[in-house]
């Protein structure tokens, strides 16, 4: 759908000499295309609160481990001054690092009322060095493009064909796009459970990206707090001040953040009181309000624990990234068309589904299978004979390796539907191929009267015959090939 019937305010507009901050407006945009995502996001967040009742409410913060998250930037420039140096870039890193890890020298300029609640919240950054193809990288693409800025509605700049770059792997990768930003924006990210995967992740405008002096543009935003912000944001985190007006009826959701009535525009220093907050008022100094960057230095407890909670939940696949490693994952699958459960006789093709550095050699071991063992990348093989077999992949790039067995992974069936033993003295087991579905059994004697019946949920059924007397009976099957019907004779 497209986003040209939308009614947006025009942020330049609505935040004129403010941080600039696009990601509720954004989001907003973005709901009315995708109208699933309104409930997509509830139900990430009614998971973050059932992580958090885990959690405790972050008491257990000292048992946890940090997570670290692997970053890629996507630089896209229309002129030089905009293709920003690799120094800036590290600089933002480092500053990422620090705010979120509470090692930010201005940590000593938190007030004293407020110290108790600033948070180490055991989130860290790194460059990813491998990129999605499991080639080196240095973590940083660059991309000339036609367009000389970007409209953070119609989000081109995470489009190739629009003049940007499309993302890395969202499970693997946050994704932070830089360039030059329409409308004073500078910032904008997608919240967990309320994007589209090609679309996850933060804009920054180029002139905030990094602190001074690797940042050489001259601003109150130049210290690399806007990065801090929005990725707050992408984690979960609202506005301090709660919704965009201004107001003492709503909130950010966060018990130790003050209620505030609206957000901060500047510096001054000192206690403001809103919305009843005395003593000491506004949490100016928070990440999340919109402050300057000079003003900004702490999360709090409870936004460290949100910001986990959100971690372990909708974007818990990036705590299973190599994207900063230099190891490989064994992994496997089917290839297109192929299936686990096959007739005795076929064959699959199994593809090869390594995560990490490059592959350059594969060796796979299959259980009753022929060949038994192979190392090609996606091999086919034939198994003859009905089993269940376990598949095993071993990956190597020459330094490093890495070992996948999966168990039972493969069920070979039988030909055809088949009823054994016949003749019975105990027990009668129907044992049906892959792609035919029994769906109900009933055993009739002589004269058409049903004497059992059974729905069938697995692919082999047992039928308990001892308490009936020796005879010919008739077994009736009700399969996805219509209804058969199978003599069977039970003797002592």
């Amino acid at each position: 759908m497209s986003c040209l019937g939308l009614a947006i305010p025009s942020l330049a507009q609505q935040h004129a000499h403010t941080r600039g901050c696009a990601t509720n407006t954004y989001l907003e945009a973005l709901k009315a295309n995708h109208p699933i995502l309104e409930q997509e996001q509830q139900q990430a967040q009614q998971a973050v609160q059932e992580k958090l009742e885990q959690q405790r409410q972050w008491q257990n913060l000292r048992a946890l481990t940090t997570i670290t998250i692997p970053v890629v930037f996507h630089v896209l420039y229309n002129n030089s001054t905009e293709n920003i140096s690799d120094e800036q870039i590290l600089s933002q890193l480092e500053v990422l690092n620090a705010d979120f890890r509470r090692r930010n020298a201005d940590a000593a300029n938190t007030p004293a009322h407020f110290t108790p609640y600033a948070a180490d919240t055991r989130i860290e950054f790194c460059l990813a060095s491998i990129d999605p193809n499991g080639d080196p990288t240095s973590g940083i693409t660059r991309t000339r493009t036609y367009r000389s800025d970007f409209d953070y509605i119609y989000d081109y700049i995470k489009k190739s064909d629009n003049g940007g770059k499309d993302a890395w792997d969202t499970n693997r990768y946050l994704n932070i796009w830089i360039g030059d930003i329409k409308d004073d924006v500078l910032g904008y990210a997608t919240m967990p459970g309320a994007t589209l995967p090609h679309l996850d992740g933060v804009v920054l405008h180029y002139t905030a990206v990094g602190a001074a002096p690797a940042n050489r543009f001259g601003s109150a935003y130049n210290l690399g707090r806007t990065a801090t912000h929005e990725i707050g944001h992408w984690l979960g985190l609202s506005h301090i001040w709660g919704g965009d007006d201004a107001s003492c009826f709503d909130s950010d959701g966060i018990s130790d953040t003050p209620n505030q009535e609206y957000y901060t525009t500047d510096c001054t220093g000192g206690i403001e009181i809103s919305c009843d907050n005395g003593p000491y008022g506004n949490m100016y100094q928070n990440y999340m309000d919109y402050s300057t960057d000079a003003c900004m230095n702490l999360f709090t407890h409870g936004q460290a624990a949100y910001m986990n909670a959100v971690l372990n939940t909708s974007r818990s696949s990036l705590l299973e990234s190599l994207a900063c490693t230099a190891s490989i994952r064994s992994e496997f699958s089917m290839a297109q068309e192929s299936d686990t459960m096959i007739v005795a006789g076929k064959s699959i093709q199994f593809a090869a589904a390594p995560e990490g550095v490059r592959a350059t050699e594969w060796h796979w071991e299959f259980g009753g299978g022929v060949p038994a063992t192979s190392s090609q990348q996606n091999p086919v093989v034939t198994y003859p004979q009905p089993g269940k077999y376990a598949v095993k992949l071993t990956v190597s790039n020459g330094s490093v390796s890495d070992i996948e067995m999966k168990e039972d992974f493969v069920h070979v069936t039988v030909s055809n539907l088949t009823v054994y033993p016949n003749p019975t003295a105990d027990y009668l087991y129907i044992e049906q191929p892959a792609r035919i579905f029994v769906r109900q059994i009933e055993l009739m004697n002589s004269v058409g009267k049903t004497l059992l019946t059974a729905k069938v949920s697995s692919r082999t059924l047992e039928l308990d015959v001892r308490h009936l007397p020796p005879a010919v009976y008739f077994l009736r099957l009700h399969s996805t090939n219509g209804t058969e019907i199978r003599k069977i004779s039970i003797v002592r």
